[in-house]
């Protein structure tokens, strides 16, 4: 059915400025032509499992058994080897609010004050967003621990990194997070908020007030040694799990978070130092304290 007449989805001609589009201002005439082969249909068709996948069970199967597997997928490598640690404080802070209201409360918070951040409440977000719940010892006897996300198969391909903008005692810069030792590294020192800003043009005015971003990134081979092409779907969705622990975390503390998935993936992954194939970044959630209404 054509578009214009009656029943039809007829799409705009013509869409208003957006900044993602032409920076510079103006207006896109026509929606981008439709693909024959959608990348994204294609990758979910490639990644689907079938019943007749028996050479791929057969090596998961192989993979969750092995002693000698379950002695070194405990122990993912996360961080940066010699780069000095800045331990972060290990308080539990009870929360403010019972869960239920947390969840029912929680909004992407856009508009932040410019107001730092302590140290003690960047550590608790970050370990109740992906650190380590629990120590699980397994029949051989190695020590798993495992984290406050879901991960498929335990093997936590997703990182987190913070860029420091405002947190108290804590240089501008960004910094891994190890969640096995609870503390931080510094990857690169420095104010982050315009390579940020030139990576979500979107949202320069939260980023410009916020204290601190959190970005997640993917170190696929982690799991898609074990998972093949299907990997790639697991690491978005832990990407989306520890999301969601740290938007439910800063909310129960009283911060705002606001998620950002449009990012430009390239600007991005050269801050982080990520080739953007091996390891790329997945997902940033912007914490601030919310400017008052």
């Amino acid at each position: 059915m054509s578009a214009g007449k009656k029943g039809g989805n007829a799409l705009p001609t013509t869409r208003p400025h957006d900044p993602w589009l032409e920076p510079g201002g103006g207006t896109v005439d026509a929606a981008p032509a439709p693909q024959l082969f959608s990348p994204s249909e294609l990758f979910h068709e490639a990644s689907k499992l079938c019943p007749g996948d028996r050479a791929l069970y057969r090596w998961i199967g192989y993979v969750s058994s092995s002693p000698e597997m379950h002695a070194t997928l405990s122990r993912p490598l996360v961080g940066y080897r010699a780069y000095p640690p800045i331990p972060l404080p290990p308080t539990r802070r009870a929360a403010a609010l019972p869960f239920d209201a947390v969840v029912l409360r929680r909004r992407s918070r856009r508009s932040f004050g410019a107001v730092p951040m302590d140290l003690s409440t960047l550590a608790e977000i970050v370990r109740l967003g992906g650190g380590v719940s629990h120590v699980l010892r397994t029949p051989e006897g190695v020590n798993w621990p495992f984290r406050t996300a879901p991960s498929g198969g335990g093997l936590y391909p997703v990182d987190l990194y913070c860029a420091a903008l405002r947190v108290n005692d804590v240089a501008a810069g960004l910094y891994a997070y190890v969640p096995t030792d609870h503390c931080l590294q510094q990857v690169r020192q420095g104010d982050l908020r315009e390579e940020l800003s030139s990576a979500v043009p979107a949202h320069r005015d939260s980023i410009a007030g916020a204290s601190a971003c959190l970005i997640l990134s993917g170190v696929m081979e982690r799991s898609k040694f074990k998972y093949g092409e299907r990997a790639y779907r697991f690491l978005l969705l832990e990407a989306g799990h520890i999301g969601q622990n740290i938007l439910l975390a800063a909310e129960a503390m009283g911060w705002g978070a606001f998620p950002v998935g449009g990012f430009l993936d390239d600007p991005v992954n050269h801050m982080m130092g990520f080739d953007g194939v091996e390891v790329a970044a997945l997902y940033l959630v912007l914490i601030g304290k919310e400017d008052s209404p």
